[in-house]
């Protein structure tokens, strides 16, 4: 319809409404007509076969044969008449006059008739009247008995042919009234398109360029106004286009005129350019030339300064010669600067690409910059997380050259506190790395105007900084393109009078494994004692010492370590490292030292201020065997440890080993979780051991415990209905008995990073995964304790190691199967008992927690049911159920990121794998399934045992 003209949608319209009122007008009159002619054929002929009745009813009284013959034959004339049959009392055939019925024979009861009846074929209609006696009729007796019967059949067949005639006539008249509508439609219709044609073929005429195109106007009405208005309007665009033009001609002609002014331009602008470019060349080979030729003399004044300086001289000539030679060593600094500068913007300096150690690069940075930063008396701290590899390939000069500006300019702007220099891993693919340093000081801060100037050449923070502080303003510059040169970037993060976080990264590849330090474990479980008042620095003594597999406790002063010591409080130390962040003076330092060392048998290595020339000396002096000075180097310091601790480790009797049964009496032990299994679990592997262990079923009961006894070590849960273990952890670290800090191991079966991070935030000190196994919990005592643990006898119950006979694995130990005894006997560290009883606390409980976690799920309380899925999930990492407890992990998960979409799909696979369970419950012998279990295990520890290397 949309694809129709204009011409057709016309015709369309006064042509389907007038076929469709004729249509339904034939069809109303047609039908009407058929039904007058059909009652009147029926009536006619239902009262020619009720006189017939009536007439016959005398002679059929009389029994006059010839006279109804007579009768019935001249009833045959009436119209449409076809044949008439006369039945007698007994109903049957009597006379019959003309041809066979059509239709069925009998159609009537006829014994039964008492009124007229009627029946219809296709091609007539049957009449059966019953005929009375005369008295009957007479005196119209009620119900009277029919003494005879007769059947008139009329044919249609005249009655159709009208029926015909009929349809046709109407016909006829509806294609003759058709017709003349459509004449008249035509008309119109022509009448109409002709001046709209006109009017397309105008416009497209108009569109195609000819503006002199005109619509004749011989319409009238509506359609003349808009040939009248299309005119109009091709006058008016004529005018614009004329308009217009004239307008191109005049702007051409303007733009010609630009273009050769622009030309001539560019012409000069290209030969001052090249004037400026040979000028900036001339200028930086002139700074280059200069920068050579000042440097010359000046190392020549520099040396000769040096060797005046070492005769003899007085008091006030050396004050000279230090005047001269500090002023000659920063005209030289500016001079370097200047000529890295120039080679930069030549585009002539080059990166020396080598396998390098960025540990040792930052420290040579640090330990050159030590004396602007003691003269101060500045904290400046390296934090060089443990995941960054330290061999790497890069240019060290470069590298130096930038930290140095970095790390210069936080001390030369900090008058009090802290400059931290941090080296982490930014994204690390394959041999690739990207490492990010930062340095963060405590100083003078930038202003958001100060930071956006503050990488451009020649340029600080204001001229009152160059008056005060200093400097060219071309180290930040220098650096920045320096960094971009080794694929980084550089940046800041400052605020005013609160200090500046200058940072960089760079791109560089991973030397090969050959070339990487070797992994140090000499001080693997070594606990030491860090004394140091400065939170920064103590903080940097524990990363190293932990990288290292070590532990630490802090303390403040050489006097809270004696108190330490003489009070026998644990952790008990290997070694102390003192950092003397002010120096004490000589007797007190050596009465500290000859306590620690001689009576409280604490090897101790003091680490004094580096800008001190005496330092040395004096620590000798006052009887201290190992000794550093500030800034520490990472490798310095680790040798200097081992070097302590070798006689300790050659000899056993020195460890501070513990045997089983001598725990129970020096360990106190904290175990909390809210799952029966799991608490009862890690309390039977600790009393094992000897550890004297409280069990705690929820937070408040651990805090309660806290608040009267002190511990030596807490293992907490983190998921806890009431109160969790972070909240429980931030409590306990307000009540903590003891002076030193209680560790609290996190206990969780798997924890995201964000999760980790909380946990160190609420005062946790480390995480141990569940499942626990006997030798993580080892490890983790002998890490948090100080105690180094013999390895326990095996207490698996007895049985056979002769003769064993093949043991075929059931179905129900196999890993595809719901439940998996073996495994839940091995997180039992092969205690039947124990096994059992935990297997038959999850089997009791699973139907009331399937219940509860559809409850939870139907009512939307996503923490409730967080927390159910979770404690669920814990106890069956120790009963030996693999799909279901990754079942639960991959529910949890999904709680704890909120992953809405996916958690329908894991509570079904959740519920059909709690079913799973259940029907194996209930068509397994559990006791019998566990002393197979134990089979399975003692072949596999015999095996494992066999195959050990021998140490």
């Amino acid at each position: 319809m949309n694809a129709m003209g204009l011409q057709n949608r016309l015709l369309y319209i006064s042509l389907i409404p007038a076929l469709f009122l004729g249509l339904l007008a034939l069809g109303w009159f047609t039908l009407t007509d058929i039904q007058h002619q059909q009652q009147a054929f029926m009536e006619r002929s239902e009262a020619v076969a009720n006189r017939l009745a009536d007439t016959l009813s005398l002679p059929v009284a009389q029994t006059d044969t010839p006279l109804l013959d007579a009768l019935i034959r001249r009833a045959l004339n009436e119209q449409d008449a076809r044949s008439i049959r006369l039945y007698n009392a007994s109903t049957s055939e009597w006379l019959v006059s003309g041809p066979n019925p059509m239709g069925p024979a009998y159609p009537f009861a006829i014994g039964d008739t008492r009124a007229t009846r009627l029946h219809i074929s296709h091609a007539s209609y049957r009449f059966l009247a019953p005929i009375l006696a005369p008295q009957d009729i007479e005196l119209r007796t009620a119900n009277p008995q029919p003494i005879a019967w007769v059947e008139s059949e009329f044919d249609y067949a005249n009655t159709r042919v009208g029926h015909y005639q009929s349809i046709l006539l109407n016909l006829t008249l509806l294609l003759a009234t058709l017709f003349i509508i459509a004449g008249i439609a035509f008309y119109l219709n022509r009448a109409i398109i002709r001046p709209v044609h006109h009017m397309i073929r105008t416009v497209i005429e108009i569109r195609e360029g000819n503006l002199e195109s005109r619509v004749p106007t011989h319409s009238k009405g509506e359609l003349r106004e808009l040939e009248v208005g299309i005119n109009a309007m091709a006058e008016t665009i004529k005018d614009a286009y004329n308009e217009m033009q004239n307008s191109v001609e005049q702007a051409t002609l303007d733009l010609r005129e630009t273009l050769e002014t622009i030309e001539i331009q560019n012409i000069e602008l290209d030969m001052a350019r090249r004037d400026a470019q040979r000028a900036n060349q001339v200028k930086t080979e002139f700074l280059a030339n200069m920068s050579h030729e000042i440097r010359t003399p000046l190392n020549g004044i520099l040396g000769f300064a040096r060797l005046l300086g070492r005769s003899n001289l007085t008091k006030k000539q050396a004050d000279q010669v230090d005047t001269i030679m500090s002023s000659s060593q920063v005209l030289l600094t500016i001079i370097n600067d200047v000529l890295d500068f120039c080679k930069i913007e030549a585009g002539k300096l080059t990166l020396d690409n080598r396998s390098s150690n960025l540990r040792v690069a930052i420290e040579e940075v640090l330990a050159m910059l030590n004396p602007a930063s003691a003269a101060k008396n500045l904290e400046v701290v390296s934090l060089f997380y443990n995941d960054v590899p330290e061999q790497l390939i890069f240019d060290p000069l470069r590298l130096k050259q930038v930290l140095t500006n970095l790390i210069s300019n936080a001390i030369k702007f900090t008058n009090d506190g802290s400059v931290v220099v941090r080296t982490m891993i930014e994204q690390h693919q394959g041999h690739k790395v990207t490492v990010r340093v930062s340095v963060t000081d405590t100083g003078i801060g930038l202003t958001k105007i100060q930071q956006k100037t503050l990488f451009q050449a020649f340029s600080q923070a204001d001229s009152s900084t160059a008056r005060e502080f200093g400097g060219t303003g071309l180290g930040l510059v220098i650096s920045k393109r320096l960094v971009e040169q080794m694929g980084g970037d550089i940046g800041l993060e400052s605020q005013k009078d609160k200090g500046s976080t200058f940072w960089f990264n760079i791109r560089a590849d991973i030397a090969p494994a050959v070339q990487q330090p070797p992994k140090l474990t000499a001080l693997v479980g070594l606990t030491v004692a860090v004394v140091e008042q400065r939170e920064m620095s103590r903080l940097a003594f524990r990363h190293q010492f932990e990288g290292w597999g070590a532990m630490t406790f802090e303390l403040n002063t050489p006097a809270e370590l004696i108190a330490h010591l003489e009070q026998n409080i644990s952790p008990r130390p290997n070694i102390a490292v003192i950092a003397l962040a002010q120096q004490p003076t000589d007797d007190e330092l050596c009465r500290a030292l000859f306590k620690i060392e001689r009576d409280l048998a604490c090897p101790a290595l003091v680490i004094a201020d580096g800008s001190d020339d005496d330092i040395s000396a004096r620590l000798v002096e006052q009887g201290s065997q190992f000794y550093l000075t500030s800034p520490v180097r990472n490798s310095d310091l680790y040798q200097t440890v081992k070097q302590m601790i070798t006689p300790h480790i050659d000899n056993p009797n020195a460890k501070t080993e513990l045997q089983l049964r001598d725990l129970k009496s020096t360990i106190k032990v904290l175990a909390v979780d809210d799952n029966a299994a799991n608490l009862k679990l890690i309390v039977t592997l600790l009393e094992d051991i000897g550890v004297a262990v409280d069990a705690a079923a929820g937070g408040e009961e651990a805090l309660n415990k806290a608040r009267v006894q002190a511990y030596d070590l807490i293992f907490m849960d983190i998921q806890m209905p009431t109160m969790d273990g972070l909240s429980a952890t931030r409590q306990i670290r307000k009540i903590e008995l003891k002076p030193q800090r209680v560790p609290i191991v996190a206990l969780t079966a798997h924890a995201l990073a964000d999760e980790r991070e909380a946990m160190l935030v609420a005062g946790m000190d480390d995480y141990l995964a569940k499942p626990i196994d006997e030798d993580q919990l080892h490890k983790t005592l002998s890490k948090w304790t100080g105690v180094t643990l013999l390895a326990p006898q095996d207490q698996t119950e007895p049985f056979e190691q002769e003769d064993q006979p093949a043991v075929r694995l059931e179905p129900m130990l196999v890993a595809e199967q719901p439940v998996d005894l073996v495994s839940g006997l091995q997180k039992a560290n092969g205690k039947l008992g124990l096994a059992k009883d935990m297997f038959a606390m999850l089997a009791d409980s699973l139907s009331n927690d399937q219940a509860q976690i559809n409850l939870l799920y139907r009512q939307d309380n996503l923490t409730a049911l967080l927390e159910r899925i979770h404690r669920l999930h814990g106890a069956t990492l120790y009963c030996g159920l693999p799909r279901l407890q990754m079942t639960l992990k991959h529910a949890e998960q999904l709680l704890k990121q909120d992953h809405r979409s996916g958690l329908d799909d894991a509570l079904v696979m959740l519920n059909q794998e709690i079913e799973s369970v259940a029907r194996w419950v209930g068509e397994n012998d559990v006791d019998r399934g566990f002393e197979r279990a134990l089979k399975v295990y003692a072949l596999r520890l015999n095996a494992s045992a066999k195959t050990m290397p021998t140490l």
